[in-house]
């Protein structure tokens, strides 16, 4: 057997609020006050309860990661991962539960990921007994990045072990960060061997499970809540402009940004429709490509201890000297300054997802 899948290599601009709302009530749950960090971003507590309210993935992005900045519990991620589960994740969760195998699960999940789109891209590897789920960063998540993993990967295994109805036996699974304090609470979770430190984040299970019938499949509840996925996905399309398909493109995570060509290419259209479209929302390439160097160089000096050089290399400059001019034009100070007055006692806040 020889299965192949691999999920879209861009993050959907829009999303519900389900990822979201669970967070939310943790935090809430734990004596945060969240309406204030909401109301920074353009949200108020009754979005959560509004099955029709879509959110950007920044404004998702940048709350979990104000309240992982505030709440000071080590596995935050694990804790808040075991608490997602089928009932939490509306439609596009009943869909999936709802198909005949496993596979057509994964099928299903992968064609309606734009309704709940994670910051990295997944693949899925079967090749005789082994099957294999790879995690490639879309985005560079900073200091949240083992809380994002830890949150999505429980989640996603509780969520398996529900459909199923049962425990399901992972043989390994392998983490591309440093082990943290903690990681007895992983054994706990999974059962199995654990590798931190490895080059790609990557779960491994025996093939079987993506053959086995589902204990909820039934075809007439699929097509239902399938079609009302897709009629989500085309009020998403609309809403969405070829500005923020292009923008989430170009936060992938490459060591070089994308040419205009390659973007184009990326989003499945022509250079020159790519060029006529973002003229006629006010836009350019050259625009775009500055303001996500300046977001991710912003985003890297708060929330790393990189040195300038990487980070200069990160963004795409040949020497620090570009990186330096380029910076102080965006904001007026140099990117030193701008560390030094953005981060608690003039060093980058702590790195959690490196610890």
């Amino acid at each position: 057997m020889r299965i192949f899948l691999k999920s879209k290599p861009v993050i959907a601009p829009y999303r519900s609020t389900h990822h979201l709302r669970v967070v939310i009530q943790w935090a809430e749950e734990h004596g945060i006050d969240t309406a204030p960090i909401l109301s920074s971003k353009g949200l108020e507590k009754a979005d959560f309860d509004n099955p029709d309210r879509l959110i950007k993935f920044e404004q998702q992005f940048e709350i979990t990661q104000k309240l992982f900045d505030i709440i000071s519990c080590q596995a935050l991620g694990l804790r808040i991962g075991e608490r997602i589960n089928i009932g939490q994740l509306g439609k596009w969760i009943m869909a999936i539960n709802s198909c005949a195998t496993a596979i057509d699960a994964f099928k299903m999940a992968f064609a309606l990921a734009d309704l709940i789109s994670f910051p990295f891209q997944i693949i899925l590897d079967v090749q005789g007994d082994i099957a294999k789920f790879s995690f490639i960063d879309l985005i560079d998540m900073g200091s949240s990045s083992r809380f994002r993993y830890e949150m999505h990967i429980v989640g996603g295994y509780n969520i398996c072990c529900e459909i199923l109805r049962e425990r399901v036996q992972i043989i390994e699974i392998r983490f591309a960060y440093p082990q943290p304090e903690y990681a007895d609470e992983y054994k706990k979770i999974f059962n199995c061997p654990i590798i931190f430190d490895a080059e790609e984040t990557q779960i491994l299970f025996d093939s079987s499970y993506l053959t086995r019938p589902l204990p909820c499949a039934n075809t007439l509840t699929k097509n239902i809540y399938e079609k009302d996925c897709h009629q989500t996905i085309e009020q998403l399309i609309m809403l969405t402009t070829t500005t923020e398909l292009a923008k989430s493109a170009l936060q992938f995570k490459d060591k070089e940004l994308l040419t205009r060509s390659q973007l184009a290419q990326r989003l499945n259209m022509s250079d020159q429709t790519l060029k006529r479209r973002l003229a006629a929302e006010g836009v350019n390439y050259k625009s775009l490509v500055q303001g996500i160097r300046e977001k991710k160089a912003r985003d890297l000096l708060q929330s790393t201890e990189l040195s300038m050089e990487e980070i200069a290399c990160n963004l795409g400059y040949s020497d620090v000297a570009n990186f330096y001019r380029a910076f102080k034009s965006w904001t007026g100070l140099t990117p030193l300054s701008y560390r030094s007055n953005n981060t608690r006692g003039g060093r980058p806040r702590d790195n959690r997802a490196g610890a």
